[in-house]
């Protein structure tokens, strides 16, 4: 299982790629919102859930630089 520092880690990832590549900035968001999530509950102890990478099922879709326009 992923430590809180991993997963703080994951979240400042996802942040930086948002500035990144700003075409899928509010996905990398999204994804460094429930990092930062998981990293909160990890550190209070909170039970964990099952599907904590379900959001990794999305990328598949989405290519760099295609536009939802």
């Amino acid at each position: 299982m992923a430590s809180q520092l991993e997963l703080s880690a994951r979240a400042a990832l996802c942040r930086e790629l948002a500035k990144r590549e700003p075409v899928n900035g509010v996905l990398w968001m999204a994804e460094a919102e429930n990092w930062a999530r998981l990293s909160n509950e990890k550190l209070r102890g909170e039970p964990e859930q099952e599907s904590a990478s379900a959001s990794w099922q999305v990328w598949g879709r989405v290519r760099p630089g295609s536009s939802s326009h």
